[in-house]
């Protein structure tokens, strides 16, 4: 029984190193041409954004959140980078060319900053993809069906970033 076991065992993890390898360079080609079907998609336009993003929490898993206010554009965030905790408060804008930006003044242990984020949103068809200015990669932000792992899913209606920031705050 144990042979027969241990055997099972040997083969699936066989099988999944297998699969692994195989899909080391086909993520790399995938990576190419998600670029490459980005630099050919239409920037998405400013009400399209402005859909996306507002009054919405952007989910940053564990390390975080950004809420988009409607009101007055605020821009309300909270972070974790290895324990330590930091908030932002700020404002974001859309200057167009399918663009979301935000301007914060960043808050945490090792002193306070101003900062600049801003995304470039491209769309084709009901895909849409997205990446950090200037310099970030191009990935799929929202697929043409339902994908629960588009970072798209991360964007929730409602604000999740508030109460975590007055509780940062509120510590001496």
């Amino acid at each position: 029984m144990k042979r027969v076991l241990g055997n099972c065992i040997g083969t699936a993890l066989a099988c999944s190193i297998g699969v692994f390898a195989f899909q080391l360079p086909a993520a790399a080609m995938t990576a190419a041409q998600v670029a490459e079907m980005a630099s050919q998609a239409e920037a998405v336009p400013d009400a399209g954004i402005y859909q996306m993003y507002q009054n919405r929490s952007w989910l940053w898993g564990q390390n975080g959140a950004g809420f988009f206010a409607v009101q007055r554009r605020q821009f309300s965030a909270w972070t974790s980078d290895k324990g330590k905790l930091g908030y932002g408060d700020g404002i974001w804008f859309l200057p167009g060319g399918g663009k979301l930006c935000f301007r914060a003044k960043w808050h945490g242990a090792g002193g306070d900053s101003d900062a600049l984020t801003c995304f470039e949103h491209r769309q084709a068809g009901r895909v849409v993809y997205q990446r950090k200015i200037p310099d970030g990669d191009w990935y799929v932000f929202r697929s043409s069906d339902r994908n629960m792992a588009d970072e798209f899913m991360k964007v929730k209606y409602g604000d999740y970033a508030t109460w975590k920031q007055n509780r940062i705050k509120a510590r001496p």
